[in-house]
């Protein structure tokens, strides 16, 4: 009985760290959630539209009608409400901002947007939450591991301003390296890795892009990763098994991670700044490794998802 209890310890110590370093890597900025509304700007946009008088022009056609039949008919005001329709292409932008279509628009947009948010020297305020779900499948001891990885895992909301790229209140804190894809890295998504996309108009003349990833995997040898995301590792940061420090006891001999394809949210305001970023990242994974001298069997099922949101001035 003491042999199994001590074995169970030595497991869970080991998926414990495991899953700490899983932790870890995602709460660099993997994934987002974006939550709250948009910022608003440029709402003012359509407001003219309606403003032509169309009421000028019946009130001088019953009167002048045989004066100035062919002046007064077009009523100048009818070609200038015309424009009034500018709803339909105001809508969009107060600023001519496009919206992208197509997919290589659309991540030609989405690498714009992120990667101005990241070398943007204005004053900015970041709100972000990295969400961390990730639980044990189905395994005997599930119930006893799962309530402690979700500890391990619970990160709270962060906040900082920054003013030329560094954080007011902690000038350590680089704004290249708050928004992902981290380590300073700029986004390059490519056209094939998406699934699919799509581009909406906003009211405030901005829009927003919705993309989701082709399906990747990712292996490890124990040593380094075989294959990699590469399509996910564009635009954020999957998890890394071969950066990870488990120590001398604990051994990680093999591990596939299936990554069903992450989704991007991503708002731009009507001067193509980024306001909102929501990203979601489903992973599946399955390893095996040794504590000491003993097998552990690891097979994992979640997501890691954040929210960030844009303040600007």
């Amino acid at each position: 009985m003491k042999q199994e209890t001590k074995v169970v310890a030595i497991i869970l110590a080991a998926l414990i760290v495991f899953l700490s370093g899983f932790g870890l890597g995602a709460t660099k900025g993997i994934n987002i959630k974006v939550e709250g509304a948009a910022v608003q700007t440029g709402g003012e946009v359509a407001q003219p539209a309606p403003q032509t008088t169309t009421t000028a022009a019946p009130q001088t056609t019953t009167t002048a009608a045989p004066q100035t039949t062919t002046t007064a008919a077009p009523t100048g005001d009818t070609t200038t409400a015309a424009p009034a329709g500018d709803t339909t292409t105001a809508a969009p932008s107060a600023n001519g901002l496009k919206v992208p279509s197509g997919n290589a628009e659309i991540a030609a947009a989405y690498n714009k947007a992120i990667n101005d948010a990241k070398h943007y020297t204005g004053k900015v305020t970041l709100k972000k939450h990295d969400i961390i779900n990730v639980g044990l499948a189905d395994n005997a001891a599930s119930s006893i591991i799962n309530p402690v990885i979700q500890k391990l895992t619970k990160t709270e909301p962060q906040e900082e301003t920054f003013d030329g790229g560094k954080g007011t209140a902690d000038n350590t804190r680089e704004l290249i390296r708050w928004i992902i894809p981290g380590g300073g890295r700029d986004a390059a998504l490519q056209e094939a890795g998406i699934a699919s996309a799509s581009a909406t108009a906003n009211a405030d003349g901005g829009y927003t892009m919705v993309i989701t990833l082709v399906s990747e995997d990712s292996n490890f040898d124990g040593t380094q990763n075989t294959s990699n995301p590469t399509h996910h590792e564009s635009i954020m940061d999957p998890l890394n098994l071969g950066s990870l420090d488990l120590g001398d006891a604990i051994k990680i001999t093999n591990a596939a991670l299936h990554y069903p394809g992450a989704t991007m949210t991503a708002t731009v305001d009507s001067q193509g700044r980024l306001v909102k970023l929501e990203q979601k990242l489903p992973l599946e994974g399955t390893g095996e490794g040794k504590a000491t001298v003993i097998p552990v069997s690891l097979q994992l099922s979640g997501s890691m998802d954040g929210n960030y949101e844009f303040i600007y001035g």
